[in-house]
């Protein structure tokens, strides 16, 4: 069956990428900033694809946002099992386009890897799973498993309405097992199941001094300086190794087990690999030691300042300003609570701020961080056919990132397996510029959930 399925997903590889490339051509940026009608437009053409497919149940389940998520579903018997397939058709912004190498929303293939914003993150995803059911469809008919698709439409900008969906339409998406493919593989040609994500959250701060800028000639040196005052609140916040210094922050923490650690040891990360996949200058002391490189990005949280404004950097003049700006981001470990920990770093800003500034703070949803048992034999059946498919044996990884979804499905379905597989690898550039994806992983991966849907069947 394996030489048969893949010759057969091989000779339908073009067909495949064109699906992706038109997918990819609409710039369905799901921040309220950018027009909002590109993420109609491509929850329309995911749809489509599902019509054209012959799938029933077709639909879109509309959040308050209006960004819809498509579902649908190819049911076979009540006596096969039931995967829920997870991905989403919203895209992050394209960043500093001047630094793309070719235009963001025009895919271009280059060798083996192919360029645009979504490639990997997510929208090869949402073919992927396409590929598979056709496939599986084909070679089992009604011995296939009961397929339902649900594909978000704002997990870029926090999944803000994916609870209630889930909530509202539980009995819809009833499934045994839930397979999120927006995750990635360890290297190129390393396939890999995600077992622990970080959790996230977010806050932005604003500090204001004045009533409007001053002349910084005949008003600074009394007035305190509302840019100099919030960086001092954001590097107390950690010591010079990184660690985070806010009281109980990381209390609740769970450690990775021996079996764990082992695991990622196999890995082989090393300090080399790491500064070459991050482009991390020669010159930049990392703040962990090699070993703990994945500990760091896997088990332990981070405090990141993702943006930051004190006046105009293109238009930048001799002036005391009225106000400055940050938007900071924490990362949370397995066993730490966003809310709990954005509360604190809320209350550690707000008691540390000097001389009587005002202080505003606006707080952004979070996500808990997840962690998933692995001893269901659907994971066995997972790891089994992505080994075959990559001629490669299967990891069991971290990822420091964080699927809002991830937990939600576990809320809403309780203890089913949640897989998290996904294309995105360590060049891929995901949220960056010059995003893409690795063709032959592409490939594999459709190889290795057709493979999956056809072994639970077995």
């Amino acid at each position: 069956m394996f030489n048969e399925v893949e010759k057969e997903i091989h000779g339908n590889m073009p067909r495949y990428l064109e699906t992706l490339m038109d997918l990819v051509r609409i710039p369905s940026i799901s921040f309220d900033n950018f027009d909002q009608k590109f993420v109609i437009q491509s929850a329309e053409a995911v749809k489509s694809l599902f019509e054209k497919a012959g799938y029933t149940n077709i639909q879109f389940l509309t959040p308050k946002s209006g960004r819809h998520t498509v579902y649908a579903e190819s049911l076979t018997s009540p006596e096969k099992p039931t995967v829920l397939l997870y991905a989403h058709h919203d895209v992050q912004p394209p960043m500093r386009e001047a630094l793309w190498n070719s235009k963001p929303f025009e895919p271009v293939l280059k060798g083996n890897r192919l360029y645009g914003r979504g490639t990997a993150d997510d929208k090869a995803g949402i073919v992927t799973h396409l590929a598979a059911a056709e496939q599986v469809r084909k070679l089992l008919g009604d011995k296939g498993p009961n397929l339902k698709f649900i594909i978000e439409g704002e997990e870029e900008s926090g999944s803000e309405g994916f609870a209630n969906i889930l909530r509202e339409n539980a009995e819809l998406l009833k499934c045994d097992a839930v397979v999120v493919a927006d995750l990635g593989n360890f290297a190129k040609g390393t396939p890999s199941i995600t077992t622990t994500l970080r959790g996230m959250s977010a806050i932005n701060v604003e500090l204001r001094a004045t009533k409007a800028p001053l002349h910084s000639g005949s008003w600074s040196g009394p007035i305190p300086d509302p840019g100099q005052e919030l960086c001092k609140i954001i590097a107390a916040m950690t010591n010079a190794d990184g660690s985070i210094t806010i009281p109980g922050f990381c209390d609740g923490l769970v450690p990775p087990t021996p079996e764990e650690l082992e695991s990622y040891k196999s890995l082989g990360m090393t300090e080399k690999i790491f500064r070459n996949d991050g482009g991390v200058l020669d010159s930049v002391k990392l703040k962990v030691s090699e070993e703990e490189i994945l500990l760091s990005l896997w088990r332990r949280p981070s405090i990141v300042v993702t943006a930051m404004q004190v006046g105009s950097r293109t238009n930048a003049g001799n002036v005391l300003q009225d106000t400055a700006y940050a938007r900071i981001g924490i990362r949370l470990a397995p066993g730490m609570n966003a809310d709990r920990c954005t509360r604190l770093l809320v209350e550690y800003i707000q008691s540390n701020v000097p001389d009587g500034l005002e202080c505003t703070i606006r707080e952004e949803d979070g996500a808990n961080p997840f962690v998933t048992d692995t001893s269901h034999p659907f994971f066995k059946e997972m790891a089994s056919a992505m080994t075959k498919a990559y001629k490669s044996e299967t990891k069991f990884i971290g990822c420091g990132a964080s699927i809002p979804g991830a937990e939600l499905f576990r809320k809403t379905f309780g203890d089913i397996p949640i897989l998290l597989t996904g294309l995105e690898d360590p060049e891929c550039a995901a949220h960056g510029e010059n995003e893409s994806l690795y063709v032959p992983d592409f490939e594999h991966g459709i190889v290795a959930e057709t493979l999956f849907f056809a072994g639970i069947c077995s």
